[in-house]
């Protein structure tokens, strides 16, 4: 991938993540580039500051506008940029908690100066409330209804620019809901990740389901770590969705950490580091920023105090059920050229699961404008294909 903005790759994924966002009021490319311009390449406490004092600028500069319209788009693009601003801040770093925040309070408050129509649920999920936001279709008839859950470090509020408005303008309604290790559960209760997301997910549709009258054709829609959740749920609810996307593919956990760490390490990602040299490992990686970063989070969002206990509990987050349960109607889409697990891998989990709709997208430069992970920087690759899939109903009417 040809660097435009860093040399760091975390850097420029998350600036490209951004640009995601544009297609659907959530950033604005010259904004975006102006910033990328006075943030040190790889300095996290850099790239915090810069987002933060732009998006409180912006915020100000919304607050004294009169026209509703303005002050509401600009209210949603600081959304987003103090959601870039907490990324890299430690989960123990309170600034974190209060750039989070800011970023959710800016969000509905842009929403309601612009008139997006939209309910808000906290629907009950063991000790925890989730929250759910419901999006109705922009169309007479709806064409489904779509249940939309984020991944490894997505926030619920972000779900309505990679989906949720391009969906109900395309005449589906949209349900986006957060799940153990995400946004307010993982702050607030605080709930790790559950193996189980088909308990998660069904808790959702059943609610909705019960208490609107949303068509019965419902599908499920995962981004990144959503997609190996979304791809369990189904698995072991075979009647959950009519039909889910993994946008994008995301493989079994341990698959992923292999990706991290040098290859003579792998043998002991599913016994575990003898204790001498988990401390080594966890050590080198303290040194490394953005491995550290994912190392910390991941302890956070997963429930784990160190390395081993990562390990152990990640190895529960396997995709290898689905190769003998997975039946739902599936679009699989993943990119050439993937940073986060060798893309041959999507390819080898598409043969393996056994549905009989299924359909497999490798994402590339030659063909489309975007080969990243989730398909980051474009707002329509992804959501095109997706809307076309879903129009095609083979056996289902």
């Amino acid at each position: 991938m040809k660097k435009h903005f860093f040399k760091k790759f975390e850097f420029e994924f998350e600036t490209y993540r951004l640009l995601w966002y544009g297609s659907t009021g959530g950033s604005d490319f010259t904004e975006v580039a102006n910033v990328t311009e006075k943030i040190k390449d790889g300095n996290y406490e850099s790239w915090h500051r810069e987002w933060q004092k732009f998006a409180e600028k912006l915020e100000t500069r919304a607050s004294l506008f009169t026209e509703p319209q303005v002050v509401g788009k600009a209210y949603l693009r600081a959304s987003r940029y103090y959601q870039a601003a907490e990324f890299f801040l430690d989960p123990h770093d309170s600034r974190k908690r209060t750039m989070y925040d800011k970023s959710v309070t800016l969000f509905y408050k842009g929403l309601e100066k612009i008139d997006v129509a939209y309910v808000t649920h906290s629907v009950s999920y063991q000790n925890a409330l989730l929250r759910t936001v419901f999006f109705s279709k922009q169309t007479p008839e709806s064409k489904g209804t779509v249940y939309v859950c984020g991944g490894f470090d997505a926030l619920l509020e972000e779900l309505y620019f990679t989906n949720a408005k391009y969906l109900t303008e395309n005449g589906y309604d949209v349900i986006i809901y957060e799940g153990p290790g995400q946004s307010d559960v993982i702050r607030n209760y605080p709930l790790p990740f559950d193996k189980n997301w088909n308990q998660v997910a069904s808790v959702v549709k059943e609610f909705y389901q019960t208490n609107y009258l949303l068509s019965e054709y419902t599908i499920g829609i995962g981004l990144s770590l959503g997609g190996l959740l979304l791809s369990r749920a189904a698995s072991l609810d075979q009647k959950l969705y009519d039909r889910i996307v993994l946008y994008n593919y995301f493989p079994s956990m341990i698959e992923s950490f292999k990706s991290s760490i040098p290859t003579f390490l792998h043998r002991y990602l599913t016994k575990g580091f003898p204790d001498v040299l988990e401390k080594l490992i966890s050590y080198f990686i303290s040194k490394q920023p953005y491995l550290n970063w994912q190392a910390e989070h991941a302890k956070w969002v997963i429930g784990a105090s160190s390395l081993n206990e990562l390990l152990v509990h990640l190895q529960e987050l396997s995709e290898e059920i689905a190769y003998t349960r997975l039946v739902t109607d599936t679009l699989v889409l993943a990119a050439e050229k993937e940073h986060f697990y060798p893309s041959k891998l999507a390819k080898e989990f598409f043969h393996k699961i056994p549905a009989e709709n299924k359909k497999l997208i490798l994402f590339n430069k030659s063909e489309h404008s975007t080969d990243m992970h989730c398909e980051a920087g474009s707002g329509y690759a992804a959501n095109d294909e997706i809307v076309e899939w879903l129009a095609n109903r083979k056996n289902k009417d």
